[in-house]
């Protein structure tokens, strides 16, 4: 009488969250990137095209936000199109159909398992649906959930507000999404663009990550969180302690931080030597002296 509900049955329960990148990008999930315009947001979603498409995984990148101009600029036909046999690349002056016809047309072949290997990006959201509308914001969501559940992973870049502290438009769109980052540009070796991805919500078992991607391939690969944050002052003074540490293994306390310029009993300063000790020093007290040593 009922066949058609087709319930959950226990073999449902089954599933393991896989991880395209471990503790960062979780597959067959809606994960949403949001940050001020210039932060490199498109930069972020080519380079785990690239990843996704060299993985195996089959790619459609919907961009209807950059100009063909730009992309040429970037280089996307020899770094991205014809060194990804997998990966589809869709922009606005190709198609004749718009933004949400296009991911309308993607929704309809969202039949069980459909899409399981494939990974998605809209690039942007805003170009998808009017974000502040809550109505046609929801419908969007619910086109995303549909390819969802049909086994996609999805990437959605969004634009941040301007003071940056939250995205653009409708809680909506929060609550259609799985996995939400804040995306901030950090400073880079030349040749390279970092940034940090703050989690903003979660339904998996994500992290705040750091990424590095090289401008001439669009390889992208995760860093180190902690060294991503150091500040320049932090960074200074790592270099600093190591290069006196280097000339004089076994210094005591006193004595490395007066050669690195500071007095004895300069809190900051002490509090740097404890914060990095274990992952650039360590230290030995013999009797009332503490001594350091480099890793």
């Amino acid at each position: 009488m009922f066949d058609f509900l087709n319930p959950l049955t226990p073999e449902d329960f089954n599933q393991k969250t896989e991880f395209l990148i471990d503790g960062f990008l979780p597959k067959h999930l809606i994960t949403m990137i949001y940050a001020d315009g210039g932060h490199g947001k498109t930069f972020t979603a080519m380079g785990l095209a690239k990843f996704a498409a060299l993985s195996g995984m089959d790619v459609i990148y919907l961009d209807y936000d950059n100009p063909m101009s730009v992309l040429k600029e970037r280089g996307v036909e020899k770094k991205l199109i014809l060194s990804c046999q997998d990966l589809r690349y869709v922009h606005r002056s190709k198609t004749p159909m718009q933004p949400l016809e296009m991911l309308t047309a993607l929704e309809e072949q969202a039949i069980a398992g459909r899409f399981k290997n494939t990974f998605i990006v809209l690039d942007s959201l805003r170009d998808f649906s009017d974000v502040n509308n809550d109505s046609k914001a929801m419908l969007l969501g619910e086109k995303l959930k549909n390819l969802r559940e049909a086994g996609a992973t999805i990437i959605v870049l969004h634009h941040s507000t301007k003071n940056g502290s939250n995205y653009q438009g409708s809680n909506n769109i929060r609550n259609s999404i799985d996995n939400m980052y804040q995306l901030t540009k950090i400073e880079s070796p030349e040749g390279e663009i970092r940034w940090i991805l703050t989690v903003k919500k979660e339904r998996a078992a994500i992290v705040d990550t750091a990424l590095s991607i090289k401008v001439d391939d669009l390889s992208i690969m995760p860093i180190d969180i902690e060294t991503a944050r150091l500040s320049n002052e932090d960074k200074s003074f790592i270099n600093q302690t190591k290069t006196i540490l280097a000339l004089r293994p076994g210094i005591n306390k006193t004595e490395l931080l007066e050669a690195s310029g500071y007095k004895k009993d300069d809190k900051s300063a002490r509090d740097r030597l404890d914060q990095f000790e274990d992952i650039y020093w360590q230290s030995e007290k013999q009797g009332k002296t503490i001594h350091y040593r480099l890793l």
